[in-house]
């Protein structure tokens, strides 16, 4: 069965807009896992914490050496490295190392130019390879 993969483009703050999917993505029950580049892993842990003030989302860095815990967000620098292949956010300019094994994938992309160019690739390499794509504004 092809990977869903749902494009976010044109995000303000892609950082904070994923904090807004992220919580939605725990709602589904399904095991979510983000793939975030090591430059902007602390401030998604740091908004994580804060990103509403009457509600946790509970997450951690992963370094792959404990065991997960059930309904816990994963942020890895690699998201071959998950222990499960449920939802997977990405916030990395390439395409996460096993994305297409994903139930779903989450592609978040803002505004600048270089960031767009690597989401229309990443969009054109999971064409390529079959994945159910679909496009969402995330402006507004």
């Amino acid at each position: 069965m092809a990977v869903q993969v749902s494009f976010y483009s044109d995000a303000a703050d892609p950082l904070h807009f994923s904090c807004r999917l992220i919580r939605r993505a725990l709602a589904s029950g399904k095991p979510v896992g983000v793939c975030v580049p090591a430059a902007d892993a602390a401030r998604l842990d740091q908004l994580l914490w804060t990103f509403e003030a009457t509600e946790f989302i509970p997450h951690r860095r992963w370094d792959g050496t404990s065991p997960a815990m059930p309904g816990e967000v994963l942020l890895v620098a690699d998201a071959a490295l998950l222990p499960h292949r449920g939802l997977l956010l990405n916030l990395g300019d390439d395409m996460p190392g096993d994305a297409l094994a994903f139930e779903r994938v989450l592609e978040v992309i803002g505004h600048d130019a270089p960031r767009v160019q690597a989401g229309r690739a990443r969009y054109r390499r999971y064409q390529r390879a079959g994945a159910k794509l679909d496009h969402f504004s995330a402006a507004g």
